[in-house]
C-alpha cells in the first residue's frame, strides 16, 4: 500500500512568534489573531492547530497498518506462500504528522540533549521489520506487487497482494492515482491511489501553505526580533530560531556538547519570556484557517476518505 512515513512537521518549517496585536490590515491585509495563549510547555507533541481536526488519531493509523498487514499476509498464505510474513509493530502512541515548525522542545531535553533527540533503546520492532526487508525474496516480492500472474496454480491479484490490500481497505472511497494539494503541487500515486498517510501528505501541504504567509507577516518578524535581541542579551548571535537550531557547529554532530546545550537552553528560555509558542500558534491558526476555506474541498475529501478507510479497516481485523 502506498505510505508515507512518518512527516516531520509539513516540510521542515520554520517557526513562528510575536506580538498579540490583533489588527487587520497589518502588513498588507494580515489576518486578526484571536487570543493569544500563554502555554506552560514547549512541548511539540501537546500542539494543536485548526488543520489537526483533519488528520487521523495514532490509533486510527494503527488500526489502517494492523488491517493492511493482516491482508497482505492473509493473500500470501492463500497463494501458498507463508513463510517471511510482514510483521506487525506496537502501537507506538506517536502522530505521523508533528508541530515541528514551531522549534520547541521542553526546557529538560535542551538541558540533556540539546536540539538533538533524545537516544532510543533498542527497538525489537524497528530490528524486525529490517530483517524482514531484508530477507524478501524476489518471489515475494512479485507476489507482493503482482509482478507475476499466477503461482502455484492460483491467480496473482492485480497489484499482488498489496494492491489488494489496498483496493479492500480504500473500497468505496479510493483516490485518484494524481492530486492536486492545497498548496498547488501535485502528488502522484502511481497505480492503485493513495492509502495510508494520505490525509497527512494533504494537511502537511495546507500547512506549508499557511507557514509560507506565515513567515511574511509583520507579527512573525516582530517575534523573531525580540527573541534575538533576547538570544543576543545572553551572548549569542542568532538572526532566527532556525539559526540557531541547525547552527553549523553542530548540526552534523551525533551528539550535543556543552556549547549546543547553552544555546539550546538560553533558545528556550527566551521563547518562554517572548511567548513564543503561544504567539505561534495563533498566527499559524489565523493561516491555517484562511488554507481551510481556500483548500475545503480537498481536505473534506481526505478527512472523508480516511474515515471509510478506517471502517473498512475494522471490519477486516474483525474479520480475520
Amino acid at each position: 500500500m502506498t505510505a508515507l512515513p512518518r512527516v516531520v512537521g509539513a516540510a521542515a518549517l520554520l517557526a513562528l512568534t510575536m506580538c498579540a496585536c490583533s489588527t487587520s490590515g497589518a502588513g498588507g491585509g494580515e489576518p486578526k489573531l484571536d487570543a493569544v495563549p500563554t502555554p506552560g510547555h514547549l512541548d511539540a507533541t501537546q500542539i494543536t492547530t485548526p488543520l489537526d481536526a483533519y488528520l487521523p488519531s495514532p490509533e486510527e493509523n494503527y488500526t489502517l497498518k494492523k488491517a493492511r498487514v493482516l491482508l497482505v499476509n492473509s493473500c500470501m498464505r492463500e497463494l501458498g506462500y507463508a513463510q517471511n510474513p510482514q510483521p506487525l509493530s506496537r502501537f507506538s502512541g506517536e502522530a505521523y504528522l508533528e508541530h515541528s515548525e514551531f522549534l520547541v522542545v521542553p526546557t529538560e531535553h535542551a538541558e540533556r540533549y540539546g536540539y538533538k533527540k533524545p537516544p532510543k533503546g533498542k527497538n525489537v520492532d524497528a530490528g524486525a521489520e529490517s530483517r524482514y526487508a531484508k530477507s524478501v525474496t524476489d518471489t515475494q516480492g512479485s507476489l507482493l506487487t503482482g509482478k507475476i500472474p499466477t503461482f502455484n496454480g492460483k491467480k496473482v491479484p492485480a497489484g499482488g497482494c498489496e494492491g489488494e490490500a489496498l483496493r479492500t481497505i480504500t473500497k468505496g472511497a479510493a483516490t485518484a492515482e494524481e492530486i492536486t494539494m492545497p498548496d498547488g503541487s501535485a502528488a502522484g500515486s502511481g497505480k492503485g491511489g493513495f492509502g495510508e498517510g494520505y490525509a497527512e501528505m494533504v494537511v502537511s501541504s495546507a500547512r506549508g501553505k499557511a507557514m509560507a504567509k506565515v513567515r511574511e507577516d509583520s507579527r512573525f518578524q516582530d517575534a523573531i526580533e525580540r527573541w534575538s535581541d533576547c538570544m543576543e542579551k545572553q551572548g549569542y548571535s542568532y538572526d532566527s530560531p532556525n539559526s540557531a537550531w541547525n547552527d553549523k557547529k553542530w548540526a552534523d554532530a551525533s551528539r550535543a556538547g556543552k556549547q549546543e546545550i547553552a544555546v539550546a537552553v538560553a533558545d528556550m528560555g527566551c521563547k518562554q519570556k517572548v511567548n513564543y509558542l503561544g504567539v505561534g500558534i495563533a498566527v499559524e491558526t489565523a493561516y491555517e484557517k484562511q488554507v481551510i476555506e481556500e483548500s475545503a474541498e480537498v481536505l473534506d475529501d481526505a478527512k472523508d476518505k480516511t474515515a471509510r478507510w478506517i471502517q473498512n479497516a475494522n471490519q477486516a481485523i474483525e474479520a480475520s
